[in-house]
């Protein structure tokens, strides 16, 4: 394939490399910036003797919707088990949180 080709097909994708990796690294700051709000609200919430398990639901099922994505992209079994776990781990803050919210 000649070089002029190879530009060519490149330029037909009309896929930017450098807005996919800002892309990326916006959302690696966004989950930063939720997971330190999160603890931020969580201590806040604790000293006045509130409930803290509806942030760690929300800290634990982003991350695992994060490790999902990231399996599907690379095929690897280490995203997998930390999506799982973190999905568990979610799933138990999210039911204490309701149990505790409504009583049971």
């Amino acid at each position: 394939m000649k070089k002029e080709e190879i530009l060519e097909m490149a330029r037909a994708e009309q896929s930017d490399e450098m807005e996919q990796h800002f892309n990326d690294k916006s959302m690696l700051w966004i989950i930063i910036a939720l997971i330190v709000c999160c603890i931020v609200f969580s201590f806040i919430r604790l000293a006045q003797g509130q409930p803290v398990e509806d942030y760690l639901a929300t800290i634990n099922l982003a991350n695992s919707v994060g490790c999902f994505y990231r399996c599907s992209k690379v095929k690897s079994y280490r995203y997998l088990i930390q999506g799982i776990a973190f999905g568990i781990g979610g799933v138990i803050f999210a039911a204490i949180f309701f149990c505790k919210f409504f009583g049971a």
